[in-house]
């Protein structure tokens, strides 16, 4: 019996050995996920690109462009449009003596007057295509957000 336990040990002691040394040898060692280094992230987001929802004013007016088909002339009007409302988001988000709830109700005042501003440059159908992006994305703003609460 002891005689079985001793081969049975070495046996299991050799086997370790083997599979430790034939790991140590592996030529392509496992690798942690890794997030991109930051200039990579930079790189793949377009110019003007903030990362966040609705994105900076560039990404804001390519998104109007293409969704809603706006002409040149609608682009220039728009345009100082919401470079003003990006400059009062920014300041907004800077400032730090408000609450995340004041700060959410200054975001959507500014939000609701571009879009006051905005409306008479369209044309009807574009402004009905615009509410109907407006309601998808608040529909999936929502799910997102009930998402986090159940969690």
């Amino acid at each position: 019996m002891k005689t079985k336990l001793a081969l049975f040990t070495l046996a299991s002691a050799s086997l370790l050995t083997a599979v430790a040394s034939i790991r140590a040898e592996d030529p392509v060692p496992p690798t942690p996920p890794v997030h991109p280094p930051a200039s990579a992230t930079a790189a793949a987001k377009p110019a003007g690109g903030s990362g966040r929802p609705g994105g900076q004013r560039g990404e804001r007016l390519e998104i109007l462009k293409e969704k809603l088909g706006l002409t040149p002339e609608q682009i220039e009007t728009i345009k100082p449009i919401l470079e003003k409302d990006h400059e009062k988001l920014v300041a907004l988000r800077e400032n730090a003596a408000l609450t995340r709830e004041q700060k959410g109700g200054k975001m959507r005042e500014i939000l609701k007057s571009s879009l006051e501003a905005i409306k008479p440059i369209l044309t009807p159908e574009q402004v009905g295509k615009w509410k109907a992006e407006m309601e998808q994305r608040r529909d999936g703003f929502q799910e997102r957000r009930a998402g986090k609460e159940r969690k």
